[in-house]
């Protein structure tokens, strides 16, 4: 067959482009890597592991894994055909499926596996001893082409030691387990949609002061802020304006801790909450969980003062 009809347009970058903007139009259109164009012609090409190499050297590598991971991933057993990975894979349009054998993880398929599975004919020994001329390669069991040592991290692996490995290992995924229980994966495009600007956008005025130099941790507290407005305005008053004032202080050239205020006025009262770390992104995460309990129990001690 000719590649023609295999071939997607995609948007293309100029040299001038952001590294933000690459990461986010690879999040969106699910690529690993998009050409850079300069007077018409392709002059080069940006791949994800540049993305993750910015992400791993940058401070946004302190987050853990749990906070990016792709929760509970679809899974397959060890008894499954091929076929069905890849049916799952077309339909779900994903590239890893871990395999389970009683619901532990034994492996981990991935579509690369299975289009080298499907190609019999490399003149190689590896793709055709054992192999009857008879037999549909698609038929055969995952376990026959998985990966039997899986790359695998914990919940609170720091995604710069997790980005380290897939790096040196050439793999393109991790798997984030607790002890033989698998609870999430991270792949190339988690770290992509980490500094994707795809969710920034609000309808309320929304202010931050004091974010760091750091673009890409620049970038990720906006998209967590903006996050962090939408989920408790599911449960208060509608909201007028969100504020936040990053304040930065530093014992070491190494570390920096932050202390974050946030401030939501809405259309009944202003709620006021700081917090402090070493994680700015997992602030606002630790703000929004804090904010929605007060309000709750507020909530709460109200019902029960009408009852009474």
């Amino acid at each position: 067959m000719k590649v023609e009809p295999f071939l997607n347009f995609i948007p293309k970058l100029s040299v001038s482009a952001r590294l933000l903007q690459a990461a986010k139009i690879m999040a969106d259109y699910r690529l690993r890597a998009l050409p850079i164009v300069h007077n018409n012609r392709i002059i080069g090409k940006i791949d994800i592991r540049s993305i993750v190499v910015e992400v791993k050297n940058s401070a946004l590598g302190n987050i853990r894994a749990s906070k990016i991971m792709s929760p509970s991933p679809i899974t397959i057993s060890v008894t499954d055909k091929i076929s069905k990975a890849r049916e799952i894979m077309l339909r779900r349009k994903i590239d890893h499926l871990p395999v389970m054998k009683f619901k532990q993880v034994s492996g981990i398929i991935t579509s690369m596996q299975v289009v080298f599975n499907l190609i019999t004919d490399l003149g190689s020994d590896r793709y055709k001893a054992g192999v009857p001329n008879t037999l549909n390669p698609l038929d055969y069991p995952v376990k026959a082409v998985m990966s039997s040592s899986p790359l695998e991290c914990s919940p609170q692996t720091s995604i710069r030691e997790v980005a380290e490995n897939m790096l040196s290992r050439n793999s393109s995924y991790s798997l984030v387990t607790v002890g033989e229980e698998i609870q999430g994966i991270i792949t190339y495009r988690d770290f992509a949609k980490l500094i994707s600007l795809g969710e920034a956008k609000i309808n309320v005025p929304v202010y931050m002061i004091g974010l760091p130099d750091d673009s890409f941790e620049a970038e990720a507290a906006k998209i967590k802020f903006i996050r962090l407005i939408k989920r408790i305005s599911m449960f208060l008053p509608p909201i007028v304006e969100a504020r936040s004032t990053v304040k930065t202080s530093s014992l070491d050239k190494q570390r920096r801790r932050y202390e974050v205020d946030v401030s939501i006025r809405t259309a009944r009262e202003i709620i006021n909450y700081s917090f402090e770390g070493w994680d700015l992104p997992s602030i606002y995460d630790n703000i929004a969980n804090a904010i929605k309990k007060i309000v709750t129990t507020e909530r709460r001690i109200k019902r029960k003062k009408r009852h009474s």
